[in-house]
């Protein structure tokens, strides 16, 4: 398999992840801007209950792991291209 398939299957699950735990959000959000800028925050509260939780948490985990490993083979897959053509 192609890294670019996996960089494509790892988006797509990060994707999944984050709509389903956005759909199912049950909580607030504020934010609140100030200068300086180390008195500014952003704070989130709430949960995803059911099956979104279930399909989004997995999902958003796999699909940062494909994620680590598609950089991961990509980066040694550069630089063996680059040490065989010298």
């Amino acid at each position: 398999m192609n890294a670019r398939w996996f960089n494509l299957l790892s988006s797509v699950l990060i994707l999944i992840g984050l709509l389903c735990l956005g759909y199912g959000w049950s909580g607030s959000a504020t934010m609140t801007g100030a200068f300086p800028f180390h008195a500014s925050s952003v704070q989130l509260t709430g949960s995803a209950t059911g099956a979104n939780a279930l399909i989004g948490v997995p999902a958003l985990f796999l699909g940062l792991a494909l994620m680590i490993v598609c950089m991961i083979w990509t980066i040694v897959d550069t630089v063996q291209n680059t040490t065989v053509k010298k």
